[in-house]
């Protein structure tokens, strides 16, 4: 299964590609990437990383604390600068253009949601699912205008290692090219450990945006970031909805944190869009 779903995103040829674009990062926001191979239908491949040494790796059943949040937003920041409509960026074949973990299936893959996913979910969580598949397709049309740069497409605990100074980065199989504030969304709608208000939202997306700005992203309003993060506040409800039946079939930790998952993006959907 999981064979099948690395052949289906071409994982390991999107990973390799982003960490040698991310070559100038490495050893500050992700790690150095010694030597990478790819198979030709890139399902398969190696990575020879540096280790990082102290570390802790974030736990996604845990969650994050605001504090951790703020550290992983500033890493993630420093990237999305480096590569905002960045021509390097846009010369790279192996990053797909606006693919938001397959949020352009929500609407195929509600119904297989909802036989598998259902028993999870309230009365009020069922009939509001319904309702997500035209919002996330119309953020998908709203996010094609807006400023691209390096993505990561899976910003969650579990890929994050935690250095006595530093956050770092890992795990870039679903990498791409699109909106920025999509990783902020995921992060903090997937890994926040508790739920967090519209103001500690807000904060955070304050923190992001100071960081582009102080890297040197040009006439990008906070307004700007706000509504681009709520482009990917709806974007990220794909998550749950394409990955829920999967983990569910995984294993115990699977299945743990696909409860986690629907519960804290449902949540956060009706917290940020109220929806």
């Amino acid at each position: 299964m999981a064979r099948r779903f690395s052949r289906h995103l071409r994982a390991f040829e999107r990973e390799a590609a982003a960490y040698r674009l991310l070559r100038p990062l490495s050893g500050k926001f992700v790690p150095r990437c010694i030597a990478s191979a790819s198979t030709p239908d890139g399902s398969d491949g190696l990575l020879l990383l540096e280790e990082i040494f102290p570390s802790r790796t974030g736990d996604q059943i845990r969650g994050l604390s605001f504090s951790e949040l703020s550290s992983v937003v500033q890493s993630i920041g420093a990237v999305h600068a480096k590569f905002w409509n960045s021509p390097q960026l846009r010369k790279s074949q192996a990053l797909p253009l606006h693919h938001y973990n397959r949020a352009q299936e929500a609407g195929k893959t509600t119904p297989s949601f909802l036989r598998s996913c259902g028993t999870l979910l309230t009365k009020k969580e069922a009939k509001r699912v319904l309702f997500f598949p035209p919002r996330i397709l119309r953020a998908l049309r709203e996010a094609k205008r807006r400023p691209v740069t390096l993505i990561h497409g899976d910003l969650r605990a579990d890929n994050l290692l935690f250095a006595p100074s530093r956050v770092f980065i890992v795990d870039w199989q679903i990498s791409a090219r699109g909106l920025g504030a999509f990783d902020l969304a995921r992060l903090i709608g997937g890994s926040s450990a508790r739920p967090l208000t519209p103001g500690d939202q807000q904060r955070l997306v304050g923190i992001w945006h100071e960081t582009l700005q102080r890297r040197g992203v040009p006439r990008y309003r906070r307004l700007d970031a706000w509504r681009d993060y709520r482009l990917g506040v709806a974007l990220a409800l794909s998550i749950p909805l394409t990955n829920g039946p999967t983990l569910l079939q995984l294993s115990d930790r699977g299945r743990k944190i696909a409860r986690l998952m629907i519960h804290r993006f449902f949540q956060n959907a009706e917290t940020i869009l109220e929806i």
